[in-house]
């Protein structure tokens, strides 16, 4: 099987579960992994599981049945039927900062409760962000539509130590891969954006967790770095102490990353680099041995007591330090103003999850307050920067074209809105300007650039970029990635926008269907359905909810946006 409790700055990961067995991992019980059966058992969540009749405790035979998409009542087939290959589901594994996974070891039963509560309540909490985002997709026409979920089904896990017996909190959420879809039918989860917005769902959770535990036990927390912060007032010593199973890994990615460099002389790309790291996971995983709950708390005390502080004394050190402030208007400016920084910082464009990820590292740690409260707030903001602060640069929504909760159309794809702001349009505008000057005076090195304004080092580089090409024409450039890199050249965002406002469609996508050709009822496609994409039934195409509806009518999967007049 895997483990993903991986220590680093992203605490939520996502893995995709293959094959028969699938399931049978969190039910079995892998011998020591789990605390001679004083793990909790799993719990349901998700609005697809109340559809199902399920809530509460997770039943092991109901589990394995949804594994095996079949409804886990009268075990008939939600959609297609499985195989050998066929994705069964998608591990969300959520894992505490290692401060707050050592506040629940030496803790006593009041606090340890505190902490399992607050840890259970981030994971609900960024469960319900996921939820609300998930889509499914199937064929209409030869299309592929994009469409919203009407709820998942999930079963969270959770559990207490890492396989080193270090105290490590986490909890594996495993989302089924059977969602509804607004029409009743059971389809495969589109998910795409749940692998492309981990780091999103990492903050949210870890936001939640701080608000809670800052709330119930009055702990202070670290700056903020990439959404993650350990509790200010643990000390290094101890978190290092517990960190066995950290220290595995790190000595096997180093001994994996030397031996690459040797063999292809370079340094590992990111992804390359997320490779390694995962064969290291599996690599240095011990062999799984049993252990008692009581033993591990004694011994947990034992290392604490070893290393100069009793549980009581480690306690007044770091809970009761703070008290939580209630965020206001000022609050939300400053967390707002952070965000946006902080994207300006790294990216020229982004998505509305992006946002959302931002919002919810800078959020103030002191923020109190339940974690779906803070859940909840971090997507308001995020909302209003789309909304009131950003710049779309996607490609227009077609009139009288079907459209998702978040009013882009069907026929595009969940990941393909880009938002920047009015600012970074015109200073790449700015750039463009000095760059062209630059070419038709026949310079060669951007600092010959002569500008009333300062350019940055980052703007130079830009300008660089662009005026090295050597050619004052820019028809011949290439359209800007969805997450270019840090010093692409900036003017392209312009030539998107641009082409937004003059009505013609996204360089990135061909034109999926005229503005001026009055919507018809999708005719259902004979093709074959596939895991990520099914069919439309003829017999259910002309009263499917997803068809054009006339001018009184609106899909109950569109709540929050009219039909473009």
């Amino acid at each position: 099987m895997h483990e993903l409790v991986l220590e680093a700055a992203v605490t939520a990961r996502v893995t995709t579960l293959k094959g028969p067995d699938a399931g049978a991992y969190y039910v079995d019980g892998p011998g020591g992994y789990y605390l001679d059966g004083d793990e909790p058992p799993g719990q349901w969540l998700g609005r697809g599981a109340e559809a199902l009749g399920l809530a509460g405790e997770a039943d092991d035979d109901h589990f394995l049945a949804l594994m095996d998409g079949r409804d886990p009542i009268d075990g008939a087939l939600l959609g297609t039927s499985h195989h050998e290959r066929t994705v069964r589901g998608f591990d969300v594994t959520c894992s505490a900062p290692k401060s707050v996974s050592v506040l629940y070891a030496i803790g006593d039963e009041r606090v340890r409760n505190e902490v399992l509560d607050a840890h259970d309540a981030a994971v609900a909490a960024a469960f319900g962000w996921i939820e609300d985002h998930a889509h499914c997709r199937y064929r209409v026409d030869g299309e592929i539509w994009t469409v919203d979920a009407d709820g998942l089904v999930a079963a969270a896990f959770r559990q207490h130590t890492s396989r080193a017996h270090d105290p490590q909190v986490h909890t594996h959420l495993v989302i089924v891969n059977r969602v509804m879809a607004p029409d009743g039918r059971w389809l495969a989860l589109d998910a795409r954006t749940l692998k492309h917005d981990q780091r999103t769902v990492s903050a949210l959770y870890a936001a939640g967790l701080r608000a809670e535990l800052t709330s119930r036990l009055g702990v202070r927390w670290n700056d903020v770095e990439n959404g993650q912060a350990e509790m200010a007032d643990a000390p290094e010593e101890v978190l290092d102490a517990f960190s066995r199973r950290t220290k595995q890994m790190a000595r096997r990615i180093d001994e994996k990353t030397e031996r690459f460099v040797d063999d292809l002389g370079r340094r590992p790309t990111p992804r390359e680099r997320w490779r390694i790291e995962r064969e290291a996971a599996t690599d240095s995983r011990p062999t799984k041995a049993t252990a008692d709950a009581a033993e591990l708390h004694q011994d947990w005390h034992d290392q604490l007591d070893a290393l100069g502080y009793s549980p009581e004394r480690y306690l007044d050190r770091v809970t009761g330090r703070t008290q939580p402030i209630e965020g206001d208007a000022v609050t939300d400016r400053d967390t707002v103003i952070a965000a946006l920084s902080s994207l300006r910082d790294t990216q020229s464009v982004w998505r509305p999850a992006e946002i959302t990820r931002e919002i919810a590292a800078a959020l103030p740690t002191r923020l109190g307050g339940t974690a779906a409260e803070t859940v909840e707030r971090a997507q308001r903001l995020a909302s209003h920067v789309d909304e009131a602060l950003s710049v779309d640069i996607s490609q227009p929504v077609p009139d009288h074209a079907p459209v998702r909760v978040d009013g882009r159309p069907v026929t595009e794809g969940a990941l393909d809105r880009i938002l920047t702001t009015r600012s970074i349009l015109d200073e790449e505008e700015h750039i463009l300007e000095l760059t062209q000057r630059w070419a038709a005076e026949g310079g060669n090195d951007v600092h010959d650039l002569d500008s009333d304004d300062e350019l940055s080092a980052v703007q130079q580089h830009a300008a660089g970029a662009v005026a090295g090409s050597g050619a004052s024409s820019w028809s011949s450039v290439r359209p800007v990635p969805a997450r270019p890199p840090r010093c692409a050249p900036l003017s392209l965002t312009s030539r998107i926008g641009a082409g937004r406002a003059s009505g013609s469609p996204h360089p990135r996508q061909r034109p999926r269907c005229s503005q001026s050709t009055p919507a018809s009822t999708p005719t259902p496609s004979t093709s074959s359905s596939s895991n990520t994409a099914s069919t439309v039934h003829p017999s259910t195409a002309t009263t499917s909810p997803l068809a054009p509806p006339s001018s009184s009518t609106r899909p109950r999967w569109c709540p929050r946006r009219a039909w473009p007049s």
